[in-house]
């Protein structure tokens, strides 16, 4: 298995369209391209972080599919982003995260 954890600053009129973008995004990902789905989280200070999980890194790494019905999301989604914090990946090498 594989992560990203991504970080943003988002814009603060813009909070709760980043959250919807994120999740439905998120959810054609998973379908599309193969996914195991995300987690995202607030920090302290309001940066968002979410941690994608992945099958391998050449899965993560895959642009194809393209996403369906995407385009206004992703205008959306960038749009509301102040700043993109640099994305860290990471191989597991063992796994104790309960299942929900």
């Amino acid at each position: 298995m594989f992560a990203a954890i991504y970080r943003w600053h988002v814009r603060p009129e813009m909070d709760a369209a980043f959250r919807r973008t994120w999740h439905a995004r998120t959810e054609k990902i998973r379908v599309a391209r193969g996914s195991y789905g995300s987690r995202l989280y607030r920090e302290p200070d309001g940066t968002y972080c979410a941690i994608a999980l992945w099958p391998s890194r050449e899965a993560w790494e895959a642009t194809e599919p393209c996403l369906p019905d995407d385009e206004n999301d992703a205008r959306l989604f960038d749009a509301s982003i102040a700043e993109r914090l640099p994305v860290m990946t990471l191989d597991l090498i063992d796994d104790l995260w309960a299942v929900s």
